[in-house]
């Protein structure tokens, strides 16, 4: 497989934030992702180190991981730091042999949100 170039869909700053992936292969047929691990980083400048402005890991059970299916999640509390404007972002894949391979490259872009306090 190679790398999908992949742009997200905006989100809002300080929103838990949930994107569903299905990992297939270069045949189009869902991957058996279990026991894999994922790894997804939001950088603003893709220079600088890791673990960049907003990073996660992730990983599939059950009937999801067996058809391929992954949902990286972000909670309000993380996505609360960021600042409004856009990211770049990838999506690692470690398989259970350990081979690492970047799934998805793209950007994504947060928006600033208007509630800053919720009582």
């Amino acid at each position: 497989m190679s790398y999908e170039s992949k742009d997200l869909p905006p989100f809002v700053r300080g929103d838990d934030w949930t994107i569903k992936l299905n990992i297939k292969d270069s045949n189009k047929q869902a991957v058996d992702i279990t026991g894999y691990t994922y790894y997804m980083t939001l950088k603003s400048d893709i220079d600088s180190a890791d673990p960049g402005d907003l990073q996660t890991t992730a990983s599939s059970v059950g009937a999801d991981a067996t058809s391929g299916i992954l949902y990286i999640n972000f909670t309000n509390i993380q996505t609360d730091t960021l600042e409004s404007k856009t990211y770049n972002y990838d999506i690692q894949q470690r398989d259970d042999t350990g081979t690492i391979q970047t799934l998805f490259i793209g950007k994504v872009k947060v928006v600033k949100d208007v509630t800053r306090t919720i009582a």
